[in-house]
């Protein structure tokens, strides 16, 4: 697990920045309790896991099917993505 802290840069989003540490944007905004958007100059803190790979959500995935798909228990994907369902088009940690 890598951990430290970003500071935010000129037209940075709270989405390009967890694309760019390929983390889930609700983990980000989990970790760093954001209730309003990024500015310059914000200090962020960012775990990430190499081992871990981004998944987007296709159109007719579950919680159990990616359980089933990638050997890892249901509420271990809702907790580690900091959500409490998937839906299509959502970037998750697997």
């Amino acid at each position: 697990m890598k951990k430290f802290f970003y500071r935010v840069e000129k037209d940075d989003t709270a989405k390009t920045v967890s694309e760019k540490f390929n983390l889930p944007i609700t983990v980000l905004c989990k970790l760093n309790a954001l209730t309003k958007e990024i500015e310059e100059g914000d200090l962020l803190y960012i775990e990430t896991d190499p081992s871990r790979k981004l998944y987007k959500v296709n159109l007719f995935d579950t919680v159990e099917t990616l359980s089933e798909k990638f050997g890892v228990p249901p509420e271990k994907i809702l907790s580690q993505n900091g959500i409490s369902y998937i839906y299509y088009g959502l970037k998750i940690k697997i």
